[in-house]
């Protein structure tokens, strides 16, 4: 599981080319400025990038570049590069490879009421999986997935895959190594040949008890899935999207990377949502705007 363990940045930037730390600090992540983790460090290519650092909780150091540096408080890390977002993955890769640092790995636990499916694959280590547990025909279940109990896991479903996230300044382009998992609580149900990605720089994309995501469900990096939410066939929800309980989101419905979902609101099919939804909001149509207005303007062009 996540050790919350953390050491000097400098003490890291030293064995990489082209950083230098200006003001050490310790910390546990390297992350992006929306990432939900304690303790991280971040890169920030503009002043603007810094100044929503600064608004934002968990954040203890800045990489950034020379001309950029007055901007970051003498109470922040700070460390400098021509190209902060690479030198962050970098160092995010370095940690990766620390054995123990982030993760400390334990053979894979499976309760013995739980139902596998001599089909699906389970990875032999960084996996627990609950009493009462089903995991049915052809499903994955990768590293760092933790599904707890009385969960139906459908068919070829795949829990654990990596997010994408595109690693530009390597050739050929790789995808980050990942050091995320996938939680879901008691009684989640996830029907066929759905997705749920893990988080990209640690901690977990998290679905919460009594949720159900019927099939062809492509949930991103870091989300967090409330309680009792129903998600309808082929939906997808974008990264680090927060979704309160008893939500609604009918089928074919898109969610924007970091939109917020208040509890008991409805997301009518085919909604492809830009902006947050209040609670017990219902939006409609392509961009999704309050349902009311959008039955006013299909009115309005008959």
């Amino acid at each position: 599981m996540f050790t919350g363990r953390t050491l000097s940045l400098k003490s890291l930037a030293d064995t990489v080319n082209g950083i230098e730390v200006i003001r050490d600090c310790q910390f546990a992540y390297i992350g992006k400025v929306p990432t939900k983790l304690d303790r991280r460090v971040v890169p920030c290519n503009q002043p603007r990038y810094i100044e929503d650092a600064l608004k934002t909780e968990g954040i203890i150091g800045i990489i950034t570049t020379v001309e950029n540096a007055k901007y970051v408080p003498d109470n922040y890390g700070l460390a400098i590069a021509d190209d902060p977002t690479t030198a962050s993955l970098i160092l995010h890769e370095a940690l990766y490879e620390m054995d123990g640092f982030l993760w400390e790995d334990f053979d894979t636990i499976i309760h013995p009421t739980a139902e596998i499916h001599p089909t699906a694959t389970i990875a032999e280590r960084n996996v627990t999986i609950g009493e009462n547990t089903v995991i049915g025909p052809g499903c994955v279940i990768k590293e760092r997935s933790v599904i707890g109990p009385d969960c139906n896991i459908g068919v070829d479903v795949v829990i654990g895959l990596d997010a994408l996230d595109i690693f530009q300044k390597t050739s050929p382009r790789r995808v980050l190594k990942q050091a995320g998992g996938v939680k879901l609580e008691r009684g989640v149900t996830v029907l066929a040949k759905s997705t749920l990605v893990k988080s990209t720089f640690g901690g977990f994309t998290h679905i919460d008890e009594d949720t159900i995501l019927d099939v062809l469900i492509y949930i991103a990096h870091d989300c967090k899935i409330g309680k009792r939410v129903t998600m309808v066939a082929g939906g997808c929800v974008s990264g680090r999207c927060e979704i309160g309980d008893d939500v609604y989101i009918g089928p074919n419905a898109t969610l924007r990377n970091g939109i917020k979902v208040g509890s008991n609101a409805k997301i009518s099919m085919g909604a492809v949502v830009t902006q947050d939804v209040k609670a017990k909001q219902t939006v409609s149509g392509n961009f999704a705007i309050e349902h009311s207005k959008w039955l006013s303007f299909l009115r309005n062009i008959r």
